[in-house]
């Protein structure tokens, strides 16, 4: 029995399910060493005739044996091998008052004489067999090792494509087109696009972006706190799928809740205001303030309130609704990951208002958004420097987030989204980690910023009992870094592979990243190789926007660049246009074109990148989020392919689906971790 064990236990490494290449996985090893000891000291010691209930609880040991997952039934003695496996919780007990009650038997049904028993032990002693005493206590000193060793399920991770539905941007729209439209109607609406994106053979889930202040409209106290009716006809719709395709991949849904801008009102009503600071002269407000305005930020526009990232209020009342949201969904199956946010604006990127995003504040006499951050930083950190022109307050935020959230979620993927935007207060003062460095070409205090967050974000105590996954929301064709600027998908690629190695769902982060907007409804500014509309420091000599010209459409043909244009069609071709909105949509790229250039950069560097024209590599990827916009668009074009110009000069035709289609089946060959890829 002992060799049956030892030997199957040294197949399992023999076989490569884990080496010590890091401390995590020497770690992982050893738990499942002494699970597997624990198995074999427990059936030494116990009757042949007792069968033991085992269970194997981990992934790993499934597709090494390979085996079923579920539970395999009684264990006898007179089996050739006995598999490493850990007890199920509630077994531990079982097993340990089964053991107990064996033991307690003997005295009971041992009548014979003193003399006799005497002899027994004698001999007993010289097999080197142990009494039960000293059995029952190793036994147990075992159990009591082996129970907080017990294998948890593997955190669940996103895979594939995730159809990306902005739940608030979609009821505005879709009141603007029906302005009586009724609560019945709206929720009919989301049941049948749900069901629509999800029966598209390229979606592995829903991506859903909720704002707080809509799913949490009254204070906790209230009767009503939370309205989560969208958000549970997602869950359903999911279920639905899945209960009809059994035999399929499950749907599933990643969570992006959204804070910052879109705080509850009866919050925000709460926080006094820290206004007065930008006033002249300065009206100092009280020490509490926890809430600045901010107008004309790039993510949503308009006049808004934003709280502090370190306000206690505010990161108290997100850790209730956070609660909330995990109590509510985090048993289901289907949630797959939570996107990280609090210390955040619009999305859940690691992006503020700051000069670059934000215009000067003409409410405040034009002052500047930074400077109304080192007047923040100053009041509420005084006599503190490491916190005057400096992003650390904002690195201590974003930190003590993932905690949080690693605190409140458990068993599935934390999700870490860049977004190359905190403030740049100073131009030096800073250290971006050496891992990051060919990630930030350009070194600034963000970049500094977000890549400290993201190597504090790496660490394996760092998360819980969560998986990890970092993200990048802005993704273009035209965004391509190669040392041009910082971050960008190229920073997520670094983070995706220099973990690939490790095995614990807690070193290992995985890679993600979202279309910046829709290839089909943004066409131009998505899909262009080239930026459009181009920087001011990129315009010709005849490309000149008025200042009157706030949308794409009004933007002269001077100013669209070759890239951007359908093959043969060169700029003189459009004189006659004026305006973009003129130009007939033949003459420019197509949807198809544009979502082939963007999927060029997602794979570049990955095992799949030869299909989409770029250069392979070892990047593993998970999952990319896509508007649901250019589903609903692959569906109805399904069979209408378009030309497509490969990266070499050559041309094919192909349809947005097949495209999706194509992305989908190498997405999940070249996903993390090996052992979870379906299909």
């Amino acid at each position: 029995m002992l060799a049956h064990g030892g030997l199957d236990l040294l197949r399992y490494f023999y076989n490569g399910i884990l080496s010590f290449s890091s401390a995590d996985t020497a770690l992982w090893f050893a738990r499942d060493l002494l699970a597997g000891a624990v198995v074999v000291l427990l059936f030494s010691v116990v009757r042949p005739q007792n069968s033991a209930k085992i269970v194997l609880v981990d992934r790993r040991w499934a597709a090494a044996y390979n085996r079923p997952r579920e539970p395999i039934g009684p264990l006898n003695h007179s089996r050739q091998v006995v598999a490493p496996v850990l007890f199920a919780r509630g077994d531990v007990d079982t097993h340990k008052a089964s053991f107990i009650r064996h033991c307690s038997r003997a005295p009971h049904r041992d009548t014979r004489g003193f003399e006799e028993r005497l002899q027994r032990e004698k001999v007993r002693k010289r097999r080197g067999t142990m009494g039960c005493s000293v059995r029952l206590a190793l036994v147990l000193s075992f159990l009591v090792l082996a129970q907080p060793l017990v294998a948890q399920p593997a955190p669940r991770r996103p895979q594939g494509i995730y159809a990306v539905v902005n739940i608030e941007e979609n009821i505005k729209k879709e009141q603007a087109a029906n302005p009586s439209i009724t609560p019945a109607e709206l929720k009919a609406y989301f049941v049948n696009l749900y069901q629509d994106l999800l029966a598209n053979p390229a979606v592995s889930g829903l991506a859903l972006w909720m704002n707080w202040e809509a799913l949490n409209p009254n204070p906790p106290s209230a009767a009503n706190p939370y309205d989560w009716t969208y958000v549970d006809d997602a869950f359903n719709r999911a279920s639905a799928w899945n209960v009809r395709n059994p035999t399929k991949a499950p749907k599933t849904i990643q969570l992006v809740p959204l804070p910052g801008f879109q705080t509850p009102r009866w919050l925000l009503d709460q926080i006094p205001s820290c206004d007065g600071l930008f006033r002249s002269p300065v009206q100092t407000p009280p020490k509490t303030c926890g809430k600045a305005t901010f107008a004309g930020f790039v993510e949503g526009r308009g006049v808004r309130e934003l709280p502090m990232p370190w306000n206690p209020l505010y990161k108290s009342s997100w850790r209730t609704f956070l609660t909330a949201l995990a109590a509510r969904y985090e048993s289901n199956l289907a949630f797959v990951s939570i996107s990280v946010a609090g210390p955040t604006a619009s999305s859940e990127e690691m992006i503020l208002p700051d000069n670059a995003n934000t215009p000067s504040q003409d409410q405040f006499g034009g002052l500047l958004p930074n400077a109304m951050w080192l007047k923040l930083l100053a009041f509420h950190f005084p006599g503190r420097p490491a916190y005057q022109r400096s992003d650390q307050a904002f690195i201590d935020e974003w930190e003590a987030a993932i905690d949080m959230y690693g605190e409140i979620f458990s068993g599935v993927t934390l999700v870490a989204t860049t977004g190359a935007g905190l403030p740049n207060l100073a131009a030096m003062g800073f250290t971006v980690p050496s891992d990051f460095s060919s990630v930030c070409p350009h070194p600034n205090m963000d970049c500094a910023a977000e890549t400290t967050i993201l190597s504090y974000f790496e660490k394996l105590a760092v998360g819980g009992a969560n998986a990890k996954a970092a993200q990048e929301d802005g993704m273009e064709a035209s965004r391509v870094s190669l040392g041009r600027f910082n971050l960008g998908v190229d920073g997520i690629k670094l983070v995706s592979r220099s973990t690939g190695q490790f095995t614990a769902p807690a070193a290992q982060v995985l890679g993600g990243a979202q279309f910046n907007s829709s290839f089909t409804n943004f066409t131009l500014t998505e899909g262009c190789t080239s930026r459009f509309p181009p920087k001011p420091i990129d315009r010709s000599a005849a490309c000149s926007i008025p200042s009157t010209c706030t949308i794409q459409m009004c933007i002269p043909v001077a100013c669209i660049p070759q890239t951007c244009l359908a093959p043969g069609v060169t700029q003189a071709d459009l004189a006659s246009f004026n305006i973009l909105r003129n130009v007939p949509k033949k003459d420019l790229i197509s949807p198809e074109q544009a979502e082939y250039n963007v999927l060029r950069v997602y794979f570049e560097g990955t095992a799949a990148a030869s299909f989409f024209g770029g250069t392979q590599g070892t990047t593993p990827l998970n999952y990319l989020q896509i508007y649901a916009a250019d589903f609903l668009y692959a569906e109805t074009h399904v069979h209408e392919p378009a030309q497509v110009a490969e990266t070499g000069g050559a041309s094919i035709s192909v349809s947005a689906q097949d495209l999706l289609n194509l992305t989908r089946q190498k997405l999940l060959a070249i996903s993390e971790p090996a052992t979870f890829r379906r299909e």
